[in-house]
Parts: structure tokens; sequence; C-alpha cells
């Protein structure tokens, strides 16, 4: 592989692949890294690592944008490093890259692209570690690429539109669906409406998608918040019961499901942890789904050649991500002086388009948003961070004892140092520490990230001489 390109890409999803088909166009030595084998981000994923078929019938079409999107890109030659971990990025646009093979390697490129998309956050409840739990994305990749149902029946619960799609990946393949335990309320939909006019495809994609659970008899119980996951080995039962909407249990309303699969999904977080170890500056947006990088019209980060794209600048979904692809293909494009004549025109109609698109997004997240009193119902015993077995009770005796920080919990009871690098359970921390101890939001500052930002093999570090020395580009969490 060599190590210098005009432009690296990290993330082969629908935004890194947007970017790359404006840029092939320039002939720009271009280099795309992704951790999967395949190329389209999760909805796109196939079978046998392969990227074919729409699966399944949709109004909004994104889909088939996406597979013309993929095979445009490898008409151009574009070739993506499938299998591929970016450890960090540093000065001089140095990416810390681990191969397939298992080798670490440095590339520098002239400028770089982060869309490393983004992942599933969650509520924590008893005995949400036992076998059978599942998150609703984990299902969604195991019937996606191996073609394999989790259960014979599964229960699933959360928030958000993915309970509903799974639900439906599931009937479409043969499974049975016992419940959807919606934890948010018919209401809390109805401003999907304000978006109408210019959403009507994917609102109409949405009312198909409850139509086919209807006339397939799975029921949908609104404002159903799941207390606990029972079972010796495994998981055997789950007890639910109705919320406010403030998040209080109302007693009496308990129900048991018998099932050996439960899958559950709260939204998403975007995955910043690169942006964030290079130094780039992040702001807490709660209609943007959390902490998301800061970037300017054209995309670009804080700091210079260093653009950012898809759900790491909010999350929005799919059309957003090639939006923005597109917007930073033809900025890096410019900037490296290869611009297209009507570059500024281009430009001006997309970013119209992105500001729809966050529009859509805000009310998406504002669906996904936990309610006031979720804290009060977590059981003492319940794990909080699933590497390091560190339970709330742990996290309420540190609060007691004044540790009121990411930072400072994290040292006092070592909650976010485990294998996952807190991926996990750091947004779970920080939405307990605003609902219980509400500090100064000035003093909940961004997520402090260092390198090797995904867990690496120390051998394979010290075999290449050459690499960068690991170092840390963020501030210290508070």
């Amino acid at each position: 592989m060599s190590r210098t390109c005009d432009v690296a890409i990290v993330g082969a999803g629908f935004a890194g692949l947007a970017a790359a088909d404006v840029l092939a166009r320039s002939g720009l030595d271009i280099r795309v890294f992704d951790e999967n084998p395949h190329v389209g981000g999760q909805l796109l994923r196939r079978p046998g690592g392969t990227s074919h078929g729409p699966g399944g019938f949709e109004f909004d079409g994104i889909k088939r944008s996406g597979l013309r999107l993929v095979a445009r890109v490898a008409r151009r030659g574009v070739k993506v490093n499938g299998g591929t971990q970016v450890l960090g990025l540093f000065p001089g646009n140095t990416l810390l890259v681990q191969g397939g093979d298992g080798r670490v390697s440095e590339i520098t490129a002239r400028c770089v692209l982060c869309a490393s998309g983004a992942r599933e956050t969650y509520i924590p409840f008893k005995g949400w570690t036992l076998p059978g739990v599942i998150s609703t994305g984990s299902a969604q990749i195991l019937i996606k690429s191996s073609g394999m149902l989790p259960a014979k029946e599964t229960l699933i619960g959360g928030l958000g539109p993915l309970p509903f799609v799974l639900a439906r990946e599931i009937s479409r393949h043969g499974g049975k669906v016992s419940a959807i335990l919606d934890h948010g309320g018919v209401l809390d939909k109805i401003g999907l409406l304000r978006t109408l006019p210019r959403n009507l495809p994917k609102l109409l994609d949405g009312a198909w998608i409850m139509v086919l659970l209807a006339l397939r008899g799975i029921r949908v119980r609104p404002r159903m918040r799941i207390l606990e996951a029972s079972g010796k080995t495994r998981l055997e039962s789950v007890v639910a019961a109705r919320a406010s909407g403030e998040g209080a249990i109302i007693s009496g309303t308990e129900i048991r499901y018998q099932t050996e699969c439960l899958a559950v999904g709260f939204g998403f977080a975007p995955n910043i942890e690169l942006l964030l170890q290079a130094g780039c500056i992040a702001a807490h947006v709660p209609e943007r789904g959390g902490w998301v990088v800061q970037v300017g019209d054209i995309l670009e980060t804080s700091m210079e050649n260093v653009f950012a794209a898809g759900e790491v600048t909010g999350i929005a979904g799919a059309r957003k991500s090639l939006i923005e692809g597109r917007i930073a293909g033809l900025a890096i494009r410019e900037r490296l002086g290869c611009p297209a004549p009507a570059t500024p025109q281009m430009l001006h109609g997309l970013a119209c388009e992105r500001r729809d698109e966050l529009r859509y997004g805000a009310v998406l997240n504002r669906m996904c948003r936990l309610p006031g009193d979720w804290v009060k119902g977590i059981q003492e015993e319940t794990i909080i961070c699933r590497c390091e077995d560190v339970r709330m009770a742990d996290i309420r005796k540190a609060l007691a004892h004044g540790f009121a920080t990411p930072g400072a919990l994290r040292k006092a009871c070592r909650c976010g140092l485990g294998n996952c690098q807190g991926r996990i359970c750091s947004p779970i921390l920080r939405d307990i520490l605003a609902a219980v101890a509400k500090p100064d939001p000035a003093r909940l500052a961004a997520p402090s990230v260092r390198p090797p930002i995904k867990a690496v093999r120390l051998g394979a570090l010290a075999e290449n001489e050459e690499i960068v020395t690991v170092g840390s580009a963020s501030p210290p969490d508070p």
C-alpha cells in the first residue's frame, strides 16, 4: 500500500462513497478505509459481504440510489480497503491504519474525510447482559449477513424507527415477533407530520411498514418500558410496564413475556472518536443526536484539510449522508485545485437539501430522546459498564462522593476503561450524569479520546518502527 495519497476517506458508507464518486472524476489518488468487508454501510449489507439487491420495496428509493452509487464508484476504479481499522489521525494528516492482515502502517494524505457513521445507544436494565438480549442492529446484521433469524420468536423494544424496521425484516424472513415495546408514545411521532411536504416518500415508507406489521398481527405497545430480563443461563423472560410521558413506571401495569430473544435499540450516537483524537472541536447538539463534530459550510472541521460528512455531523439518515458526501467531495476537489465549473452553484443547491434533511433528523432525534425520569427506574444491581462490571450502585456511590464528571467517574470506578473503550457505556454514563447530578453543561466536555482509538496488539505496533509515537491530541477529560 502506498504511504501517500491525495485523499483518505474513513468509512465506505453513503457519505464516504458519495465523496469518492465526486473525487474520482478528477483523477485524484483516493484511499477508502472501512472496518467491514462490504461497501455501502449497514443499510446495504447483504449475505456474503455483498451489496446486491435493494432488499424490498421502498417509496424513498434510498437503497436503490446507494446501489447505483456503489456500482459507479467501482466503475471509476476506486479501491476500498475493507476489513481495515483506522487507529489514529495525527498532525500532517497521517493516519495510523491496521489492515486485514493485522499489520499497522502509516498513510499520509493531503486531505482527510471522516465518514465513520454511528452506533446504537442503549438504556440499561437488569439482565441486559444475558445471552439472548441483543441490539436491533445486531439482529439486522445477522439477518442481512447470514440470512439467519435471531430466534424463532423475537420480542423487540426501544425508541425510534429501527425497532419497526427490524420487525418488518424478521416477518419478511419468516420469523415471528411477539410484540414491539415502544418506549415512546403515539403523540411523540406527530412531529414527523411537520416534515411532510419535503419528506413524503420517507413517511410513506414508515406508514407502509406499519401496515405490513398490522397485517401480520404484530402488536405495538406504546409507552412500554423494559424493566428486567431474566433467565438462569440465557434469556427466558422479560418484564415490561407502562410508563408516563416523563418516564415514571405506572404501578400495576407489569407484563411478563416468555421469550428466547429480546432485541433493543434506542437511537444512535455519532462515531466521532477519530475526530476527537485528532483535536477537532465537537459540540453537544441533542437535535443532532448528541456529541457531533463542528463543521463549516463546506464540512471542514476545526482542523485544516480535515473534513467530516454523514452521521458524525448529525444523525439524520442515509440521504443526508449522500448529500454531505457530495459537498465534502466538491470542497476537497476545489481545495486540491481540481474544481468543477459549476462548483459554487452545486454547493449552494446541496446546502439547501442538507438543511431539509437536518430538520427531518431533528424530529427523529427528539423521538429517541429519553424521558426525564428514566434514571430513577434503574435498579442498583443493573450493570452499566459491561466490560468492567460496573453497576448502578457503584455509579451512585461515586456520585455521592463528589465524582460528578465523566472523567472523575472513570477514575473512581473504571466505567469506560474496558475493551470497547467506552463506546457502549459512555453515552449512558453522560445521560445518568445529566439526569442525576445535573452538572453545569460546560463541565460535561466532549469525551476524551486517545490513540489507538480501537483495540490493537502491541506487537503489531512494535513491528513497524516507523509509525508515529502514540500520544493524545485531545484535552484531558475533566
